[in-house]
């Protein structure tokens, strides 16, 4: 989700794109241009005028689409349980102006053809537009809001779209009247959809252990007769579940050490491997841009319907994975031909391996610290909160990728055995554990005592 700085730079972004695009284009009959997005009522018209395209932004509406997303965001009693986003849709007015005849309309066609090539702003356009914001005494540059970052519009869930939104005559008198300026000839345009979302801590609930009895759930797939690989499910459970039949219920999210075995069809070739991509860190130009991860499958554990793996943990895996959502997707060959399956999420929550000082945790006034180790690392542009019952905690900033956090609990409540959770990136940790009877049958899962906290 995209920050309060989302609008401006929208408008950003669009000015940079239509400057770019002028450049690009041998516009000497014009002489020289600029872009701007002021109002209209300040743009000098006339004699004096310029030769100039402004942007100008009329009108921000809800985004019909999402304005529903996340509510309600207080319980009965006034409390914050979550951050829904705010979703907009911005309308500009785009508008020429020139010095000498034609002019105007020389720079509003060339503009026309700009936005009409470019649809869709991609991040990459977003992330070159909007600069970095410069650390304060490094002497360098600073991006399009000085100190002030607004990149996380490049990250945001929903890419986008520019699109052309035709304005009757009587829509257009209104609106030049409204801004007191002099008509000139403009293209109004919808871009959507800007998400602007808090970062406030919020309640949250602790998770569900088991949904009814056995906890059975629906999983419906289509009947498909390919020789093509299909991915039905995905089962996620630790390895001592391997030679568990039938199978206990699967862990909502993976984490590196677990096992998965995917279940399907034709899932059998001459060679077999199962590739991560990351949904968020696998575009090119990201500044956290990770390589898809291919993992290949031995004969023994591949048949037609499944194919059992289990995520490494070793020291290579805690920079070469990242909390947050994989595609997953399996490739089989037979022969000189590679097929691929259809494409499964996978999400991959951090793994609290130790919390420091051992319960009970003293508090120091009225405040508690806790110590967090956990994997795979944390990379200094993740966000990490530490989640408990009734509040969210922010760590401590770490300026290395590290795999120890430090959280300091204000105003902490004496409690005890409290399970807490970490979130990065929007997953969450999973503080639960699968426990076994005498005959090596699982039973529901409880509450980890190792990701519970007692606070004195």
């Amino acid at each position: 989700m995209s920050g309060p700085l989302a609008i401006a730079g929208v408008t950003a972004v669009l000015k940079d794109v239509l400057n770019n695009g002028l450049i690009d284009h041998d516009l000497a009959t014009v002489g020289s241009f600029s872009v701007t997005a002021v109002p209209p009522d300040r743009i000098t018209t006339g004699t004096q005028e310029p030769n100039q395209l402004n942007l100008f932004l009329y009108q921000v509406t809800p985004n019909q689409g999402w304005r529903n997303a996340g509510l309600p965001s207080r319980d009965s009693g006034g409390e914050r349980v979550s951050n829904p986003p705010l979703a907009l849709d911005l309308h500009y007015l785009l508008t020429a102006y020139g010095a000498q005849d034609f002019n105007a309309e020389i720079l509003l066609g060339y503009a026309l053809q700009i936005f009409h090539e470019t649809p869709v702003l991609s991040r990459r356009d977003i992330r070159a537009a909007l600069g970095s914001p410069a650390p304060v005494g490094t002497g360098l540059l600073p991006s399009t809001f000085g100190n002030l970052s607004a990149l996380d519009l490049a990250d945001q869930i929903e890419q986008i779209k520019i699109t052309p939104h035709y304005l009757t005559t009587e829509e257009l008198s209104k609106l030049w009247t409204a801004m007191q300026a002099r008509y000139r000839q403009s293209m109004a345009y919808q871009v959507s959809v800007v998400l602007i979302q808090s970062t406030k801590p919020a309640k949250t609930a602790l998770p569900v252990l088991s949904r009814g009895k056995d906890d059975r759930g629906v999983d419906a797939a289509a009947n498909v007769v390919s020789l093509f690989p299909l991915l039905e499910s995905i089962h996620i459970g630790p390895v001592e579940d391997a030679g568990i039949e039938p199978l206990p219920s699967s862990y909502p999210r993976a984490e590196l050490g677990l096992q998965l075995i995917l279940q399907g069809q034709n899932l059998a070739g001459d060679s077999v491997r199962v590739e991560f991509k990351h949904t968020r860190y696998a575009e090119p130009g990201h500044p956290l841009f990770l390589e898809p991860i291919s993992i290949p499958i031995l004969p023994a554990d591949r048949t037609k319907s499944s194919i059992k793996l289990t995520l490494p943990a070793d020291s290579a895996a805690q920079t070469a994975w990242r909390t947050g959502l994989y595609s997953v997707v399996v490739s089989v060959t037979r022969g000189a031909e590679e097929h691929h399956s259809n494409d499964k999420l996978l999400g991959l929550a951090p793994r609290i391996n130790a919390i420091a000082p051992p319960n009970p945790i003293a508090r120091v006034g009225t405040n508690a610290t806790l110590t967090l180790t956990c994997s795979p690392q944390v990379l200094i542009e993740q966000t990490a909160t530490l989640l408990l019952p009734d509040r969210e905690v922010i760590a401590n900033a770490h300026p290395t990728n590290t795999d120890t956090l430090v959280f300091v609990i204000a105003n902490a409540p004496i409690v005890t055995d409290l399970p807490v959770r970490l979130r990065i990136d929007g997953v969450d940790s999973m503080p639960f554990a699968r426990t076994y009877d005498s005959d090596g049958k699982p039973l529901p899962p409880v509450f980890a005592d190792n990701q519970q906290v007692t606070i004195v």
